[in-house]
């Protein structure tokens, strides 16, 4: 579920985040986050449930059935920019696909924080659309067909590829993404003011060498990075049927369970190959997708037991007879990365593009600073 603070964020686009291909960006997020093959793997931590709901909370007031009723206490006109009027109905549009139950469990408080930084955007937008068109930029439904098609051409193919895969999960295709961007006036806009932006202030945007070597040596605490181990296992499983951890785990299951694993690693210290093993026998997807390997990991990442008995290893050697929840695992470490600082070089990108968009931010930010004086905006109160 979407966290509360980041419904408005989701429904306003502001101008700086505006980029022509959002629409496929946002709709792989979810996918994006969907857990990887190692957090599948028995040992692996799982992230925490969300909390329930509070059983004894005091009863809550009725339900607010439209969006409406929701934000009673905006007036009808928010803002104007110049002769042109913001008004209630345009902000209700901008949130049309967002629950009215969501947006309703905000605070009094945080509905008007919220609706205030919305506003703003609206502003901020309008006055870019301004811009946009005094430079001779429509927002059409042919200015979005070709800047989807630019942007996609532009795209390097891996990432292509792994957003294509990402949309067929959702049974869709790229052509699906453009029809519906072409079926809303509001995507008109984000792509007639990004396409200005890029136009007038990115294209301006020079991040230098110098530039990102003198960042990355002030902000060396930002590229640490922790102690990395690689690891194969074997699991010999005392998981319930249901795949996960047994509260109680019979003792007859246990003690078979042990045997095999003392069995198996007593084979492995006479010579048998571990990845034939594990692809044997190990509970583990990753004996049969990996003969055991499984992804890096470091701290925190797996259950105590598996971590502390892998952190003693030294590449090459095998543990002992492992007991985790998950049941028996011999473990083998592959490789052991120390701490330290990540190069340059494996950051240089990274740098270039965060530096890039905090220029490209001031300078909007001073644009908007200039143009709202001179197109005399005013911003209504609702507190």
């Amino acid at each position: 579920m979407m966290k509360r603070t980041g419904f408005f964020r989701s429904a306003t686009v502001s101008a700086v985040g505006a980029l022509t291909l959002a629409a496929i960006l946002c709709a792989c997020d979810d996918n994006q986050k969907t857990a990887s093959a190692a957090s599948s793997a028995p040992g692996v931590k799982s992230a925490n449930a969300p909390a329930p709901l509070n059983a004894k909370a005091a009863p809550a007031k009725p339900a607010a059935k439209t969006l409406d009723e929701v934000f009673v206490f905006l007036p009808d006109t928010l803002a104007t920019v110049g002769d042109k009027k913001i008004t209630k109905k345009e902000f209700l549009d901008q949130l049309g696909k967002i629950p009215v139950e969501y947006i309703a469990q905000l605070s009094p408080e945080m509905l008007r924080n919220q609706a205030k930084q919305m506003v703003s955007n609206l502003v901020d937008m309008e006055v870019l659309l301004v811009l946009a068109e005094k430079a001779g930029i429509k927002p059409t439904k042919e200015l979005v067909i070709a800047e989807f098609d630019r942007k996609l051409k532009e795209m390097p193919k891996e990432q292509l590829d792994m957003i294509t895969k990402q949309l067929e999960l959702q049974g869709k295709k790229i052509d699906d993404l453009k029809n519906e961007a072409i079926k809303d006036p509001n995507t008109f806009k984000i792509y007639a003011i990004n396409k200005w932006v890029e136009d007038n202030l990115k294209s301006k945007v020079k991040v230098s060498d110098a530039d990102i070597e003198k960042y990355y040596k002030e902000h060396q605490d930002q590229y640490k990075k922790p102690e990395t181990l690689t690891a194969s296992h074997i699991l010999i499983s005392t998981m319930g049927a249901d795949g996960k951890p047994a509260d109680k785990v019979d003792p007859a299951k246990d003690k078979e369970a042990k045997a095999k694993a003392e069995k198996i690693l007593a084979d492995l210290k006479k010579g048998a190959d571990f990845g034939a093993l594990a692809e044997k026998e190990s509970a583990c997807p990753s004996g049969k997708s990996a003969k055991g390997k499984l992804p890096p990991f470091t701290k925190g990442q797996m259950v105590p037991e598996f971590e502390k008995a892998a952190a003693a290893l030294k590449p090459g050697e095998l543990s002992g007879v492992v007991k985790t929840s998950f049941g028996y695992h011999i473990i083998k470490l592959e490789a052991k990365t120390p701490a330290g600082v990540m190069p340059l070089a494996d950051v240089k990108n990274q740098i270039k593009g965060q530096l890039e968009a905090q220029t490209l931010e001031k300078q909007l930010s001073d644009v908007l600073t200039k143009q709202k004086a001179e197109m005399k905006v005013t911003i209504s109160d609702f507190k």
